[in-house]
């Protein structure tokens, strides 16, 4: 292998980014917008991806003459890092709003509409709780206890669980807390950091703050609430109004990722199987036996994987990762003749329906998207169910056609439809859901000191810092300030010479 050229020491450093979803893109799109003072870009920048395609849990798929996304769902465009970026990659006007819709949630009484007000970490108002009649009568004289209970003051990490069971009562847990927050991340909210996956609470339970008073205060004359704007149908944004609070794409969520690959040098089926020094950083050695070199390596691969290549290089690092138990989950797709699901109530006014723990037999969520997102124009009334979580092996344990009868037998009972689903699809998820537990944000804290001293080396990704693409984002974000920082002040070496054919994204394509 050729030794880096000294006599070329304003050339650009290089960054081996492993992990081509979103995390891997925002960074490599980041570090991609430094220049130098020469006006050159400041880094060489390659990304390098086990898979044959860029967006890890973003996929969308051709499914009955529609693009269909059957890993993340939607972008959150209300969290404004994540508006600004889809502003700035140019795909913010094209960008699709969900239709107005609330979903229902299974109850001991049957589906029942979500009552306003409710969110993944309990309700904010409760009048709209007590007339719902979802709650008992002693659960609703608990959580009413709420403006007293909040005084006590929570200064270390605990369960999302935990928190709401002491706020609230154990039965809003089970009931409100459990199918959204819990769904959402596939795992058991007394298993899940309040720190790191409800980071908006801990100054309410630092602060001892009532979250029921404080939106009634806010709903006062003077207060922060704003009037909720007038239902919409779905739209396109545009430079002088918002972006939809929660959007697709005509072509799906790969429009995202696309955007952020465009430009960058990303290498498909290119596995990383092992890490070790170099004399001026690091060396990369891919599974068909090639080596690369860099000065630096950021990591976004889950937790496991980064354990394996990090175990004997920065075994605290590696042993924090292993902590990070993973939930492997599974997306049904079910598509129904369209007469036939209009006879379903739910199906015309509602978007999704939320399944407690204690009713899961299989799915435990689905998404209406035949309602929810009309832009799709499919042939059949399409519904998207999610099976799997922490506690259960159902989306890897089941077959297929187990998957689909069973999920189909489920939604139809839940929204009271009697017609069987035309086709189905399957598409899972092994072990793609970190589970991040109390204790988590520390324990990243010092797997971050560790690898810091190493030089070159970063981490980041949903194993380290939370699911979602607003979490991704940010994690990317924070990464390739990171690199930007650490090569601040540092002297740059020129590019090992190397026989090896990279693409950029567009070429692979």
């Amino acid at each position: 292998m050729d030794e880096p050229r000294r006599d070329e020491p304003h050339m650009s450093p290089r960054v081996m980014i492993i992990g081509a979803g979103v995390t891997g893109l925002v960074a490599a799109h980041e570090l991609g917008k430094v220049r130098g003072a020469d006006g050159q870009p400041r880094f060489d920048i390659t990304v390098l991806e086990s898979a044959d395609r860029v967006g890890g849990q973003i996929r969308t798929v051709d499914v009955d003459g529609a693009r269909v996304d059957v890993g993340a769902e939607a972008a959150h465009l209300g969290a404004p890092h994540v508006a600004a970026l889809v502003r700035e990659l140019g795909i913010g006007e094209s960008g699709i709003g969900a239709e107005p819709g609330s979903s229902v949630l299974v109850t001991r009484k049957g589906a029942i509409p979500l009552p306003e007000g409710v969110g993944p970490t309990g309700p904010t108002k409760l009048w709209p709780v007590l007339k719902s009649g979802i709650l008992t009568l002693p659960g609703i004289v608990r959580a009413g206890l709420e403006p007293i209970t909040a005084r006590r003051r929570h200064s270390d990490d605990l369960s999302v669980g935990e928190f709401t069971r002491r706020r609230f009562g154990r039965e809003v847990t089970d009931t409100f807390v459990d199918p959204l927050l819990g769904n959402l991340h596939g795992g058991d909210v007394h298993q899940l950091s309040l720190h790191a996956t409800a980071p908006q609470l801990v100054a309410t339970a630092a602060n001892r703050e009532s979250m029921v008073w404080k939106n009634l205060r806010n709903a006062l004359p003077g207060g922060k609430a704003k009037a909720a704007p007038a239902p919409t149908q779905p739209r396109r944004a545009t430079a002088e109004q918002p972006l939809p609070m929660f959007a697709n794409w005509p072509d799906g969520l790969s429009t995202f990722t696309d955007a952020l690959a465009k430009g960058s040098r990303v290498r498909l089926n290119s596995r990383v199987k092992g890490v070790d020094r170099s004399p001026t950083g690091w060396y990369l050695t891919l599974a068909d036996g090639q080596v690369l070199e860099a000065e630096h390596v950021l990591f976004t691969t889950p937790g496991p994987d980064t354990a394996r290549l990090l175990k004997d290089i920065a075994p605290q690092t590696a042993a924090a990762l292993d902590q990070v138990r993973t939930a492997s989950v599974a997306t049904v797709l079910l598509g129904y003749d369209k007469q036939a699901a209009a006879t379903s109530r739910i199906l015309r006014e509602h978007n999704g329906v939320l399944v407690p723990n204690r009713y899961v037999r299989t799915m435990k969520a689905a998404t209406n998207l035949g309602r929810k997102w009309p832009h799709l124009g499919s042939t059949h009334h399409l519904v998207r169910a999610s099976v799997g979580r922490s506690d259960n092996d159902l989306a890897t344990s089941l077959s297929d056609e187990q998957l689909i009868r069973r999920v189909g037998e489920e939604f139809g009972d839940f929204v009271g439809l009697d017609a069987e689903p035309t086709f189905g699809a399957v598409y899972r998820w092994p072990e793609a859901m970190p589970q991040l537990a109390p204790g988590h944000l520390e324990r990243m804290r010092v797997a971050r000191e560790e690898v810091a001293a190493l030089h070159g080396l970063h981490l980041a990704g949903s194993s380290v810092d939370g699911l979602g693409i607003g979490g991704t984002v940010k994690s990317g974000q924070r990464a390739a300030a990171e690199i930007v920082a650490a090569t601040a002040t540092a002297p740059t070496v020129s590019p090992t010479a190397s026989s090896t054919a990279v693409t950029t994204f567009e070429d692979a394509q």
